[in-house]
């Protein structure tokens, strides 16, 4: 365990370049993950607003 968590040096000089399509699927896992949470945050804060304008 302890070996996978440990982190890889990188050689000096190598470059990582990105394949093709690499930077679309970055993409589309991003928002997969953060999609949903910036949707949730904005229906809580909706459901705050109009709580609030039905109180007062």
């Amino acid at each position: 365990m302890h070996e996978m968590l440990e982190k890889k040096e990188k050689k000096p000089g190598k470059v990582d370049e990105l394949e093709k399509d690499d930077f679309k699927a970055l993409n589309k896992a991003a928002f997969q993950v953060f999609g949903p949470i910036i949707i949730g945050a904005i229906a809580v804060l909706a459901l705050v607003i109009l709580l609030f304008t039905w109180i007062f």
